[in-house]
């Protein structure tokens, strides 16, 4: 049996890099950029670990099922996805916003702009709302 390393890599570099791509250049929030891949490693967790909970339950009692190599597949190949969506979860939350000031230095700044200035950062479209 031979797993999809390199596609389900690709596949998912280059969907990561473009929706990036799109919150970067304020095309969508930076909210909905996190939770598009919040939602895809939640996912990728549930099927991967719940296949490897019912591999693990046939092992323990000594069950061989025809399914067995089907389910151990996917759950390499979920997660190898994982892995990368894992990946990304933390370059989400590092990566720095606003200019790359810290959440101390914006608030100060926004208490000490005017409500014009308000309004124009909500409009940009960056960071987490």
């Amino acid at each position: 049996m031979t797993y999809d390393l390199i596609p389900i890599s690709v596949i998912l570099i280059v969907a990561y890099l473009g929706s990036y791509l799109l919150y970067h250049n304020n095309y969508i929030k930076k909210a909905t950029h996190i939770r598009l891949w919040n939602i895809l490693i939640l996912l990728t967790f549930i099927v991967s670990a719940g296949a490897g909970l019912i591999l693990l339950i046939l092992a323990e009692y000594g069950i061989a099922l025809p399914m067995s190599q089907g389910l151990l597949y996917w759950h390499v190949q979920f997660a190898i996805a994982m892995f990368w969506i894992a990946l990304f979860h933390i370059h989400s939350y590092w990566m720095p916003s606003a200019g790359g000031k810290s959440d101390e230095e914006l608030k100060e700044e926004s208490a000490q702009s005017s409500p014009e200035s308000i309004q124009t950062n909500e409009k940009s479209g960056r960071g987490l709302k």
